[in-house]
């Protein structure tokens, strides 16, 4: 990889009901295409990840928690889907990755984390209270313990009065040639981030749980949810997506679309889109 190349990795591949297919269509009573959408980065100080999907141990000795969230959403946990098996394939040695980046803790985001025991692991500061502190049956049961077990070098952001592309977001963070900012986009978890990336003039920003579905941030308004409305507001409202994000990402893409990609983690079309462009160039 170049220095600031992005890759765009699937760490644990989703069927769960409610998902849309493949070809845009879709059913609550059938199962539809996710992934876990993570990033890896050659910062030219190392490598750097943005979420890690599921962990080796995730995958061989999964915690019940694990097991009944990854059959609640069809994600058979693939090891070779890791991003530790994923990085050593294309010949890295795991300890090269030296910063990871966390839109939230849930566990289907952070449980590569001990795969990764020397990382500086980028963390909004409300987002680590509810890790360490959980408050509700919720909190408790999507955050995983033995994801820090290890111990993990936490790196804490906050809002220091700065904005990017008139959004509230922390200091920039600069690893290597490359510039990372954390933008709270709080209410599916209390500390809830988009993580910017800058590549050269363009910027990625991976919103993680956000949203679920592109269209729902498509600037091209109105559209229908192909798993029908009333079943996206059940789970937009069970999952805690707040909406009003969603308007916040739409005008970000109506003024600066030409120099902002945005995704989320589960959007299969989104990912097959953004590695299209990665294999294109």
């Amino acid at each position: 990889m170049p220095i600031g190349e992005i890759m765009h990795l699937n760490c644990g591949t989703m069927h769960a009901f409610g998902f849309p297919a493949a070809d845009g269509t879709g059913c609550f009573l059938k199962r539809g295409d996710g992934v876990i959408h993570c990033l890896l980065i050659n910062t030219g100080n190392g490598l750097a990840l943005v979420d890690t999907g599921w962990g080796v141990s995730d995958c061989t000795f999964p915690s019940l928690r694990v097991q009944q969230f990854a059959d609640m959403v069809g994600c058979s946990r693939d090891l070779n889907e890791t991003a530790i098996r994923q990085i050593e394939t294309l010949g890295y040695n795991p300890a090269d990755v030296k910063h990871i980046f966390l839109t939230h803790l849930h566990l289907d985001h952070a449980g590569g984390l001990p795969d990764f025991p020397a990382a500086t692991v980028h963390i909004y500061i409300d987002e680590l209270e509810a890790f360490l502190h959980p408050r509700s049956p919720m909190e408790r049961w999507a955050y995983q313990t033995e994801h820090r077990a290890h111990n993990p070098k936490w790196q804490v952001h906050k809002l220091e009065g700065t904005q990017w592309f008139g959004v509230d977001c922390t200091l920039p963070i600069q690893i290597g040639q490359v510039e990372f900012v954390m933008i709270p986009f709080t209410g599916h978890t209390r500390g809830h981030c988009g993580i910017a990336v800058r590549n050269n003039n363009h910027w990625l920003l991976h919103c993680g749980d956000v949203y679920g579905y592109y269209r729902q941030v498509d600037p091209m308004q109105p559209y229908k949810h192909p798993c029908g409305q009333g079943i996206e507001r059940l789970v937009t409202m069970g999952f805690n997506m707040p909406r009003h994000h969603w308007d916040h990402i739409r005008k970000l893409l109506q003024v600066y679309g030409e120099q902002i990609q945005v995704f989320c983690a589960h959007d299969a079309h989104e990912y097959e889109l953004c590695s299209h462009r990665i294999k294109a160039r």
